[in-house]
């Protein structure tokens, strides 16, 4: 059934020259004003006066709430309300109320969901009897626009760090290279000219005595080496060339060699490469995570789970060292944990940390896997 035309019947019509208006203009005008009524973007509606009841309904109106226009002109206005507010609404819009006002109220949807709005209306000639012109915001507008500006910025954000971390692994993979190439290059020919001068007798090199040659030459092997873990801490190769596994049983070997506790690694994972920033992200967060067992836990043992199938990538991280009250370490900015949770959250992921004082620490951590994007090794971080 469709509702009565929009144009009150009292309304001046359009003129045309100085005579009365034409029907053709007056149907022109109806027209313009249904249109504008109906592509309104908040609910609106006509009520009679009298009555309450619905005698016209927008789009807005049956896409937010689920009634039909036909359904809308089969009830009254405070069928919207809550019971026990009926009473009230009839009362704030009726024949002796003012003719104008605005109000918040909660509404039901076809769904019985509830919701608040925010209610203007006027009074308006409709077909020649009292109505009122009724229009609802869901959402207030200034609070609606503080909300977009805040999700924009949100995204943003996010997308900046995004980035920040993707330069942030590109300058640690090249630092890594420069430092492996060129600065190791330098130190294997100073270690080879040491070796070439020990070759030519007691003071062939530099007149130096045996003992100190010795000592220059254990220098520069423990610079070496120093230099090469560096450039591995960095940004491993080989995490680019064979995947995370095998990175991380190499990483938990020299882990446990400079900190002396040990790592235990339970793992099933299917397909066997993951997107690279799923990969990074996951070796980052496990490299922090036992940084800080090292630094704080006062254990000599650590376990280590990673599960992944084509949805996500699972970690799990746990200690029975110290612990500590997560609250006051969230409190304190802890830098090592907002950092993880940033990585995880910036590709859709989500990490979760339990700890109490003397009863260890976990570490739970889901990294989500693009569509169509598990298994293979070029994907760009």
């Amino acid at each position: 059934m469709r509702p009565t035309p929009l144009i009150p019947s009292e309304r001046k019509t359009p003129k045309v020259g100085r005579g009365r208006a034409t029907p053709r203009a007056v149907a022109i005008g109806e027209a313009q004003y249904e249109t504008i009524f109906n592509r309104l973007p908040q609910p609106t509606w006509i009520l009679d006066r009298a009555t309450l009841r619905f005698v016209a309904a927008n789009e807005a109106a049956t896409a937010h709430y689920g009634y039909s226009r036909e359904e809308f002109l089969a009830m009254s206005y405070p069928d919207l309300h809550l019971p026990e507010d009926a009473m009230g609404v009839r009362q704030r819009l009726g024949q002796y109320a003012p003719s104008r006002g605005t109000v918040a109220w909660y509404h039901r949807t076809k769904t019985e969901k509830v919701i608040r709005v925010h209610a203007v209306w006027i009074p308006v000639p409709f077909d020649r009897v009292p109505a009122i012109l009724m229009v609802v915001e869901t959402t207030p507008t200034a609070l609606r626009r503080l909300v977009e500006e805040t999700e924009e910025g949100r995204g943003r954000l996010e997308a900046l760090s995004r980035r920040l971390v993707e330069l942030q692994e590109a300058e640690r993979s090249e630092i890594a290279r420069e430092l492996h190439d060129e600065i190791g290059q330098l130190l294997t020919g100073l270690k080879l000219l040491v070796a070439s001068g020990e070759r030519r007798g007691e003071n062939g090199f530099l007149g130096l005595p045996a003992a100190e040659r010795a000592e220059i030459n254990s220098i520069v092997n423990e610079l070496i080496g120093r230099l090469r873990d560096l450039s591995m801490n960095l940004r491993p190769p080989m995490l680019d060339e064979i995947g995370l596994i095998p990175t991380l049983e190499w990483y938990f070997g020299r882990y446990t060699a400079r900190t002396h506790v040990n790592v235990t690694l339970r793992h099933s994972v299917e397909p066997a490469r993951f997107p690279a920033a799923v990969e990074i992200t996951a070796f980052r967060i496990i490299q922090e995570a036992l940084t800080n067992v090292a630094r704080h836990a006062g254990t000599d043992q650590v376990d280590v789970e990673i599960h992944g199938d084509r949805e996500s990538l699972r970690l799990l991280i746990e200690d029975k060292g110290n612990g500590f009250n997560p609250r006051l370490m969230l409190s304190s900015h802890s830098a090592g944990i907002i950092g993880m949770q940033q990585r995880a959250h910036l590709i859709g992921g989500h990490l979760t940390l339990e700890s109490a004082i003397s009863a260890g620490t976990r570490i739970a951590v889901v990294l989500p896997l693009p569509v169509g994007k598990a298994g293979g090794a070029g994907y760009p971080t």
